[in-house]
Formats: C-alpha cells, structure tokens, sequence
C-alpha cells in the first residue's frame, strides 16, 4: 500500500520551504531501502513510523526504529534506512520531504541533542499537522507555492517547539530496561503476564518500574499491556472466521466475558457490536497512550 503527493515547482523561490514529497505508505518490500548518499536532489526527510519497525544508519550507529518513532535526516547525508526481511510485519509510516532555506543548520538546530530520532506519540502537534497537511493535499485542498511554504513552516515550528518542551524524550534517552519491557509486551501480550515478569525482564524492582515506566510511556505496564491487547483483538474481529472466544484466548484472555467488559471499557462497545460495523472502521484500532 502506497500513496505519495510529488511536487515540482517552476519558480525558484529560495526564500521559500518546498515540498518535495508526503506520503503515508505500508511496506514488506524486502527492496525497500533508501541510501542518504545516493539519491537525487536535496533537503529533508522526516518519517515517523506508526506501526512496525524500520532500520536506520546513520553514520557508524545502526538503530531499529519502532512505533511512535521518528527520524529526521538531511540529503545529502551518510545514512540509510530500510525495511529488514528478518521482520514479519508490515511497516507503517507517514512522511514529507522538503527543501529547506537554512540547509544544515536547520538540522542541528533542530535535532541537534536528539540524535536524529525522537519518541511522539500521534497526537503531537508535529504528527496531527503532519496529518493534516497530507489529507489536505490528497483532497487537493492546498494553495500555491507560498501557502504550503508556510504550511511547512507553520509544520516546523510545532516541531520545534515539542523538541524543546518536556514532551520530547528520544528512544536514546529511555532506558534500556524499559524498552525491552514495552518490546516484551508488544511480543508477548497473548501470554501470561504479570507485573513480577516485567519487572524480571527490565532487571529492576517492580515497585521502581511502576513509578519509572510511565515517565516514559506515559501510561502504566498493566494499561500498556492491556492496550496492546485490545488493539490486537479489534484487529481480529475484522476476520469473521473467528471466534470471539478464539480471539480473546489469542489476545491472553481466558475469561471470554472478562474479554467482553475490557473490550466494552475501552471501545465503548461489544466485540460483536466493533466487528458488526467493522466495515465502518477506516483503520485497524490504535490506542493512544
């Protein structure tokens, strides 16, 4: 699945930010790898991942890029980023490219501390804007040159603003136990899993864990684990072969009607009444933390 929006200007306005490029696209493609140092023309990228997992070098340093991951990286530049065939699901992102007015120094007065890489979360001013600007260009409902300069300006500026607010938290500046706890549950929400196990695999005590993991995920291990199961079982019940019985032992519950009243909880709704309008869902379920 793929949609990108290029664009080519007749004018050479150097004081205005273009937009090269903005797509949101799906990906297994084993081929899908782009060489900072190889391709064509000038500018930026920003590309923030919405499911999945993705590859990025930058220089010497290799990095997985995970959901509600973003890296920002110039071209011409010594990196690459690509989707690894060792990985079974599918990667989900959104991105835009533009050229910029300040070059280089727009990238260190940016990400100059956040090593090309930050952790948002979707409804980040940087990601909603980002959004808005690509559903309004593929309804066709941007302006000139000077409109979206702006639009991207206007993109920057909330950029930078989150980087420097107390929101901003690179992937680098969470700890190594914490992350394998939230990559734990994102492998293993079908399992048995208890606060005691968490705190197992982050080597911590579990008392620290739960006054630590939230500073950084913004939501407690128990609530992360739920919404990793919730958001796995909406996506099953789009499948009507199914059980809903099947679907709540595959997402780690055992307890069907224990399965009804989280989902009920969190959606508002039964499971049979999400999957009866399935056909109205634009999206598999997302749960923001």
């Amino acid at each position: 699945m793929k949609k990108t929006f290029g664009f080519r200007y007749t004018n050479e306005d150097h004081h205005l930010f273009k937009l090269v490029s903005i797509g949101h696209e799906i990906t297994l493609d084993p081929n899908y790898h782009w060489n900072g140092m190889k391709r064509d023309g000038s500018g930026f990228i920003f590309q923030f991942t919405l499911k999945g997992t993705g590859m990025l070098r930058i220089g010497e340093e290799h990095m997985e890029i995970c959901k509600h991951q973003a890296f920002f990286v110039q071209i011409p530049s010594d990196h690459t980023y690509w989707y690894s065939p060792e990985t079974t699901d599918p990667w989900e992102f959104i991105w835009i490219r533009f050229e910029g007015i300040r070059g280089e120094g727009l990238r260190k007065e940016l990400f100059g501390g956040h090593n090309n890489v930050i952790h948002l979360l979707p409804e980040a001013a940087p990601i909603t804007l980002l959004w808005k600007l690509y559903e309004d260009v593929n309804q066709k409902q941007v302006g000139d040159r000077f409109d979206l300069s702006l639009r991207i300006y206007e993109w920057l500026l909330a950029l930078q603003r989150f980087l420097q607010s107390k929101e901003a938290v690179s992937p680098h500046e969470i700890p190594a136990s914490y992350r394998k706890v939230a990559s734990h549950i994102d492998s293993h929400y079908a399992s048995d899993i208890s606060l005691d196990d968490l705190a197992e695999v982050a080597g911590i005590n579990k008392y620290y864990l739960c006054k630590m993991f939230p500073l950084y995920y913004h939501v407690s291990t128990m609530d992360y684990l739920r919404n990793r199961r919730i958001e796995k079982a909406a996506e099953l019940l789009q499948n009507p072969h199914l059980s809903i019985k099947e679907i709540a032992s595959r997402c780690g519950y055992h307890d069907v009607s224990y399965f009804g009243k989280v989902f009920h909880k969190m959606m508002d709704m039964s499971p049979s009444s999400y999957r009866e309008n399935a056909s109205k869902h634009e999206d598999y379920l997302r749960l923001l933390e």
